[in-house]
């Protein structure tokens, strides 16, 4: 596992103990390159805030994030 798989699996686990919260989850579909694709279910799919695209902006800002 490379240090971006890692780093990416580090934001996701963090991600999910909050999301728990909201009976949501986030979850690894690919990484490629420097492009990370996630699966969100639950509540804060559509969520307005963004709470998953603000913590891969502050801890991974060199990625590109597609959500699911």
């Amino acid at each position: 596992m490379g240090t971006l798989h890692k780093q990416v699996l580090d934001v996701l686990h963090n991600l999910n103990w909050l999301m728990e919260s909201h009976d949501s989850s986030v979850e690894l579909v690919e990484v490629k390159g420097n492009r990370v694709v996630v699966h969100c279910e639950g509540h804060c799919h559509d969520c307005e805030t963004d709470c998953i695209g603000d913590a891969f902006r502050e801890r991974m800002p060199g990625i590109e994030l597609v959500l699911q």
